[in-house]
């Protein structure tokens, strides 16, 4: 067996191991830990809530990885076991990060904490890290697995952090959703068994899930995309502001921008138009409808006379859409419409034009809608007969401020995410296809909620 330091990395043979995470039991002042794996791609980011195996979800669905048993022994030593099968691994995947993490203490008080590889074809002792500079950490990335040339390494990291197992995973990319209820409404199946420790040595490993469905890489790359521009602007929820009674979705709406006149403008094929009615500034609407079929798609045009934001985008027939903008007020507004020689027509309307969100919604295709209510939580599914489709909605502030409220790319996009409390304008940014949207009330999140150990 070979002992590494932190940094240090060697290669790790075979196609399946066993990793044990070790430290002192819990008591005395010495806290619960648990280990977790995060499966990363390319980017260094997770696809989804799935790439995380920890206590709520001990298995990966690709099978690759899974979370087996806690083995206790008599010298008050306590290891939790993972198990790797590189050959279950999905392409997309590169690394995959051991980590360990204490709801109840810190990492300076947890004597003995060490992470060690055994190869579970021939019981070999494959690499051994020890963290001996623990402190005031929460949490722990404690080694990766990663491809190099086609050949998997392992390397020791050893790097801490104070937020815990759910700060370090929102790091990575996790959201921490619930899992949306079947269907029917009904409740999704319960997770098998879990092992209670049994008797084994620490030090002995602890002796298996359908693939993914085979939704395209453009795809899955928009998801990931939005995912890592949300994890950006994320911040940690705050008490919500005090803001003065107003008498209807009307004040709200006059948070995001005044009024000011219809434009509407109608043409066919491509165009540049310039807006030449007074706008304020703030955010304003630009529908868009077009007849026939084919690629159409409207942007605003900046300075330079190059297309920026993107106000409509499909190939539905006889489909346009209702997108907001965030206009500056410092030049007139121009927009770009590109299509082929169908008739068209695009108008710039203030948000007071906006229908309110209440309760449910349906619709079909780009819209947005402003939402005055508590918060609570936003269910969103989104029909289509073009097999599969990039469903994505977004919340926006009066301030700007953004919100991820659906990103799914499947054959029937659907998810429940919070809502923020109103006014928010919900834009439903990528729905191709008959969609639906519900607030709910607020519930507890149980991704993370653990039961009894």
């Amino acid at each position: 067996m070979t002992e590494i330091v932190k940094g240090g990395n060697l290669p790790v043979p075979g196609q399946v191991w066993r990793i044990a995470v070790v430290r002192r039991d819990a008591g005395d002042g010495v806290p619960e830990v648990d280990a977790s794996a995060l499966l990363l791609d390319a980017s260094g980011r997770v696809r989804g809530d799935g790439d995380l195996v920890f206590y709520n979800q001990p298995a990966h669905a690709s099978g690759a990885v899974r979370l087996l048993d806690q083995v206790r022994d008599g010298e008050r030593r306590v290891a939790d076991w993972l198990e790797i099968d590189t050959e279950r691994v999905e392409p997309a995947v590169q690394r995959i990060v051991i980590t360990a993490s204490s709801e109840h203490g810190t990492f300076g008080q947890v004597p003995g904490l060490h992470i060690r590889t055994v190869s579970a074809a021939t019981g070999e002792q494959l690499a051994l890290y020890e963290v001996d500079d623990a402190s005031t950490e929460t949490a722990f990335l404690l080694g990766e697995f990663y491809l190099r040339e086609g050949a998997w390494k392992f390397r020791a990291l050893g790097q801490g952090y104070d937020s815990g197992l759910v700060g370090l995973a929102e790091d990575f990319g996790i959201v921490g959703r619930d899992p949306e209820p079947a269907p029917d409404d009904e409740p999704a199946p319960g997770d098998g068994p879990v092992h209670d420790g049994g008797p084994d040595p620490v030090d002995e490993a602890v002796s298996g899930g359908a693939s993914p469905e085979a939704i395209p890489e453009e795809l899955l790359a928009k998801v990931r995309e939005a995912e890592a521009e949300a994890a950006l602007v994320r911040t940690t929820p705050q008490v919500p502001a005090q803001r003065p009674p107003r008498t209807g979705p009307r004040s709200d709406a006059e948070l995001f921008g005044g009024e000011f006149p219809d434009f509407v403008r109608s043409g066919e094929g491509k165009a540049d138009i310039t807006v030449d009615v007074p706008i304020p500034a703030g955010y304003v609407v630009v529908e868009s409808t077009r007849k026939g079929d084919g690629y159409f798609a409207v942007h605003s045009i900046d300075e330079k006379g190059q297309s920026d934001a993107l106000l409509a985008n499909t190939l539905l027939k006889d489909q346009g859409a209702r997108r907001v903008l965030r206009y500056d007020g410092k030049a007139p507004l121009r927009l770009r419409v590109s299509a082929y020689d169908e008739p068209w027509t695009v108008a710039v309307r203030p948000v007071s034009t906006v229908e309110v969100l209440d309760g449910t919604a349906e619709g079909r295709g780009s819209d947005v809608l402003l939402y005055t209510g508590p918060a609570g939580l936003l269910s969103s599914r989104l029909r289509t007969r073009l097999g599969f489709e990039w469903f994505n909605v977004h919340g926006y502030e009066p301030d700007g401020s953004d919100h991820l409220l659906a990103n799914e790319a499947s054959r029937f996009p659907r998810e429940t995410r919070p809502l923020p409390e109103g006014p928010l304008l919900v834009q439903l940014v990528s729905a191709d296809g008959d969609w639906s949207l519900k607030v709910r009330p607020p519930k507890e999140n149980r991704f993370w909620r653990r039961a009894s150990r």
